[in-house]
């Protein structure tokens, strides 16, 4: 094992910030942050000058990246590719995110994450199932053909991951108590979205066993003068954590605020719902035989309904700061909430004891350097 550092003009460890401060890690592990005076000089250190050093950025929902759609290559090479193409955003951690696929694709999906876990492909946390099992009334870019409400001996049959996150889209109304319940039991995190529920087809009965909801404000039922709706549902269930997409097309930066206003602390986070478009060459992609573009800065279909976005977590980071959040806030946006969300306690802080990643900004936000499991990259 090997003692490193890294220093910058600031450090900011997802609590407060430090001025000319150095990250002291041993292989993994983060061991202390120190002024750069106190650095010992037989530590070799990498000096990121003017620079703002972050906790890594965790991304829960990346549906491809670098002309690579996960739903297309279901595969440890299709999954190093996204996490490479993020890298280049500040991602540090990621969850790719299978679009709705047969329970086959959604097998080889899981056992692909597995494997890439297993190989120790830098980034990669475990898998996002969006889908299928939502509301074909909010179905956005899914393929309704796909849907269905899983039963109990159907969930047993997937290969889930034994050493990463689970985790799930759902349409709660349409699930089965019993179903949720299992998923809950076995330790999957349960996000509600594509869901068109009223607050009936939501009692407290499911919304315990929801852990937060999926890209607020978008494909799902609206807040209403006499109906909640999944958003209203949504900003007023405190024990659920909520996903935004900050990229000013899917959601008008003033409803980001309501949010902010609404939700209990660390229960507003930032995702990206990424296409392969990001660190793409051709700025288009092809989603269950369709094509996807780029067109004035909006990911859309041939209908020209949205089709995900195509912005990078330095850039959402960038937006929000430039709406007038806090730079802490909506740098643990990134970062520390994504870690809560799901049950990470080793990720999101810059701390003594916590895993060795973080996230190194230019003046500007945009991302200059990566280090995922103590490795500069």
């Amino acid at each position: 094992m090997t003692v490193k550092a890294m220093s910058a003009q600031r450090v900011f460890d997802g609590e407060r910030f430090h001025i000319d401060a150095a990250v002291v890690w041993n292989d993994q592990t983060i061991v202390d942050i120190v002024p750069k005076s106190e650095l010992s000089g037989t530590v070799p250190c990498t000096d990121f000058a003017d620079k703002l050093i972050a906790p890594g950025f965790i991304d829960l929902q990346v549906n491809g990246g670098g002309d690579v759609m996960f739903n297309s290559d279901t595969s440890v090479e299709g999954i190093d590719m996204i996490c490479r193409a993020h890298r280049k955003h500040g991602t540090a951690y990621l969850l790719p995110t299978l679009i709705s696929a047969s329970p086959q694709q959604m097998k080889q999906a899981l056992l692909a994450a597995e494997q890439a876990i297993e190989g120790q492909v830098r980034g990669v946390l475990g898998v996002h199932l969006e889908g299928p099992w939502l509301n074909k009334n909010k179905k956005g870019a899914h393929d309704a053909d796909k849907f269905y409400s899983p039963s109990v001996t159907q969930l047993e049959a997937f290969p889930w991951l034994n050493n990463g996150v689970n985790f799930v889209t759902l349409a709660a109304e349409n699930m089965a108590p019993e179903s949720l319940q299992w998923l809950r039991d076995h330790d999957v995190v349960v996000s509600c979205g594509h869901s068109n529920a009223t607050s009936d087809s939501l009692p407290d009965s499911k919304l315990k066993l929801v852990n937060g909801f999926t890209h607020l404000f978008n494909a799902m039922s609206p807040l209403e003068g006499r109906e909640p709706g999944v958003v209203g549902t949504a900003l007023m269930t405190d024990h659920a954590w909520c996903s935004i997409i900050v990229d000013g097309i899917h959601v008008a930066p003033q409803n980001v605020h309501l949010a902010k206003r609404v939700k209990p602390d660390n229960k507003l986070l930032i995702v990206t719902d990424a296409m392969a478009s990001v660190g793409s060459v051709t700025n288009r992609f092809v989603l269950d035989g369709e094509e996807i573009s780029v067109q004035d800065g909006r990911l859309v279909n041939s209908q020209g309904a949205l089709a995900g976005a195509h912005i990078g977590m330095d850039q959402s980071v960038a937006n929000v700061i430039e709406w007038g959040f806090d730079e802490a806030e909506a740098l643990r946006m990134a970062s520390t909430y994504p870690a809560l969300a799901l049950n990470l306690s080793e990720l999101g802080l810059i701390k003594p004891g916590y895993h060795a990643a973080a996230t190194v900004l230019n003046s500007d936000y945009s991302a200059h350097a990566v280090m995922v499991d103590g490795e500069i990259l």
